[in-house]
């Protein structure tokens, strides 16, 4: 009992501390703050710091993980009540990419130096994008019973469909510009190349 209350005290910390993070992150970025500027942003230590999270970029990671998880909480509050999941789908791409303008300080030099940055945080043991392929899964199988897809494997398609959104905000963030793409002309594209149409 005493393990899990610990665990659940640290917990509480470390979302306490991403929760202000977050504020420093959206507006300076993250390759330019030392860990004292982000110690004296959340008002700790630097070892207080260190000992919740042993270095900056296990720091960034668990930054990148907080935000998943806010990102997924905010999209079942978006469609609660929506059946329609091609709707649903909109609104994912929507929120999407509205998030990461927002975020666009904080995650610009990670992106773009590593592309792989997105697919080494789903391989980690707490995958926390998990829910959110999840949640498209299912989009795909309900859409799926609608109109028939190429693809049968679903959860494929939720990595695919990530995949062809990030590659949005992959260009965006390398070339400028706006990412205000129509979130039904988006999809629309999608959905043509998986849809089986008769020839």
């Amino acid at each position: 009992m005493k393990e899990l209350i610990r665990e659940k005290v640290l917990e509480t910390k470390k979302n306490l501390v991403l929760e202000k993070v977050s504020e420093f992150f959206d507006e300076r970025g993250f390759d330019r703050v030392k860990i004292q500027d982000i110690a004296a942003h959340t008002g700790l230590s630097v070892g207080a710091l260190y000992k919740l999270f042993p270095s900056k970029e296990r720091l960034f990671y668990e930054y990148i993980a907080y935000q998943i998880r806010r990102f997924h909480e905010e999209l079942v509050r978006a469609c609660a009540g929506i059946e329609e999941p091609r709707r649903m789908l909109e609104i994912y791409i929507d929120l999407k990419f509205s998030t990461f303008v927002s975020k666009r300080k904080a995650i610009e030099d990670p992106v773009i130096g590593d592309p792989l940055f997105f697919v080494k945080m789903n391989t980690q043991k707490s995958d926390p994008a998990g829910p959110i392929y999840e949640f498209l899964a299912d989009l795909f199988a309900r859409l799926g019973e609608r109109v028939p897809l190429k693809e049968d494997d679903h959860m494929k398609t939720a990595y695919l469909f990530n995949a062809y959104t990030m590659g949005f905000i992959e260009h965006w963030l390398k070339c400028g510009g706006d990412l205000q793409e129509d979130p039904v002309e988006v999809l629309e594209r999608f959905l043509n190349g998986m849809e089986c149409r008769d020839a």
